[in-house]
């Protein structure tokens, strides 16, 4: 066998696999491709939590798309997370859109909650108002302030409790109660 022949072999060879590869990454990537059709639509927020680009798009379970990116808007105090979903995949004007997270402490998604579709869908680079996620530690904060509520009210009823106690039950009240009785 040539040198020649044995290089183009090997040059084939190589060329074959990486289209290869590149067919797989490109069949494994994130939902969208640039060889899909898609459509882009702007949610508008005022926490995004943790989401971040690239996070799924999930309509009943299902990824339809993915983050593209966040823009922070300083003069209106909001978010707005581009969102690139599969031109199949119609969203309705009567959906809800919610950040929701995997499990307790998981990666953060955008959750596309389907209505009655009763309304026209969505246009590419519509706008779209989304719920805030739910935040676990603002949710601790709130219920330590409500707490030392709690034990400022137990503090308070302790003392008048004692009081009562000095005031009213006291020796010589007492032995005048058994004197009347």
């Amino acid at each position: 066998m040539n040198r020649s022949s044995f290089t183009t072999k090997v040059g084939v060879f190589v060329l074959l696999g990486l289209v290869l590869l590149a067919a797989l990454l490109i069949n494994f990537s994130k939902v969208t491709s640039h060889f899909t059709s898609t459509y882009q639509l702007k949610l508008k927020t005022t926490n995004v939590g943790g989401i971040i680009p690239g996070a799924r798009v999930l309509m009943s379970g299902v990824p339809i798309g993915a983050v593209q990116n966040l823009e922070l808007d300083e003069g209106t105090n909001t978010v707005t997370i581009h969102l690139q979903i599969l031109a199949e995949y119609p969203v309705y004007r009567d959906a809800r859109f919610l950040i929701e997270s995997a499990g307790f402490l998981g990666d953060q998604y955008v959750m596309i909650v389907r209505g009655p579709n009763r309304l026209p869908p969505f246009l590419d680079g519509d706008v779209v108002f989304c719920e805030e996620p739910f935040n676990l530690q603002e949710t601790a904060r709130a219920a330590a302030g409500f707490l030392a509520r709690i034990d400022e009210t137990a503090r308070k009823l302790n003392v008048a409790i004692t009081r009562v106690d000095q005031m009213v039950l006291n020796e010589q009240t007492l032995s005048n109660l058994s004197l009347t009785v």
